[in-house]
């Protein structure tokens, strides 16, 4: 059975807009990028830039413009995590799809709390690849369904933290939800939903959405 995993789609590559989405690929094994670049071809994907370390992706972001980064957890020199916390510090706007062969818990945890706005394993294939770009380019967050489930069951679950209706918002904000589709779905206005979120940020201790969804994920408050 395919992995449950959090995404809304629209058309396309199922961006809201249809827009071709600026996509750089970082891995340090050059047959993975050739693999990755095959299977966005024919698709509203432009490969922008490549990199092959931390540094050398810091030094592409500086003159390339992205929307997207595909970054892999481990590299040599500065890995993963570093380049994250860095990308996420000089190009905010930048969003950060991890893909990695790393499932452990702690790994997805720390990634989604620097900023990450997905993680997939690279055993992904090619559809759920462009879904979970759809998704972190329209701001969602996207996890593969295996991951989700290894984090909630190796931390347990924390009951009560929030209450029904924030954990029904963030619930939703997890499968990739935008606070307009979360309004309709859950039948309340919009500005409704931006106080629960809020609200369940400040509970959560969380800067935003990605981390409140991986905390969330991370103390079994949302599956």
């Amino acid at each position: 059975a395919a992995p449950a995993c959090r995404w809304h789609q629209a058309g396309g590559l199922g961006t809201r807009s249809g827009a071709v989405v600026r996509v750089v690929i970082t891995d340090d094994h050059g047959i993975v990028r050739e693999g990755i670049r095959w299977m966005l071809a024919d698709s509203d994907v432009d490969i922008v830039g490549e990199a092959d370390s931390g540094e050398a992706l810091l030094d592409l972001l500086a003159t390339e413009a992205a929307d997207v980064v595909l970054l892999d957890l481990r590299m040599p020199g500065i890995g993963g995590l570093e380049a994250l916390r860095r990308i996420r510090r000089d190009h905010p706007m930048v969003r950060v799809l991890m893909l990695t062969m790393h499932d452990r818990p702690t790994h997805v945890r720390e990634a989604m709390a620097l900023g990450a706005a997905g993680y997939l394993l690279k055993q992904t294939g090619r559809d759920e690849l462009l879904r979970a770009l759809a998704v972190v380019h329209d701001g969602g967050v996207y996890l593969h369904g295996d991951v989700a489930a290894a984090v909630t069951e190796a931390d347990g679950t924390a009951g009560g933290l929030l209450s029904p209706r924030e954990t029904e918002v963030l619930q939703l904000v997890a499968r990739g939800y935008e606070n307009k589709q979360v309004a309709r779905a859950l039948g309340i206005g919009e500005a409704t939903v931006k106080t629960y979120l809020s609200d369940a940020f400040e509970r959560l201790g969380a800067s935003g959405r990605a981390e409140a969804v991986a905390i969330g994920l991370r103390l079994g408050l949302i599956d």
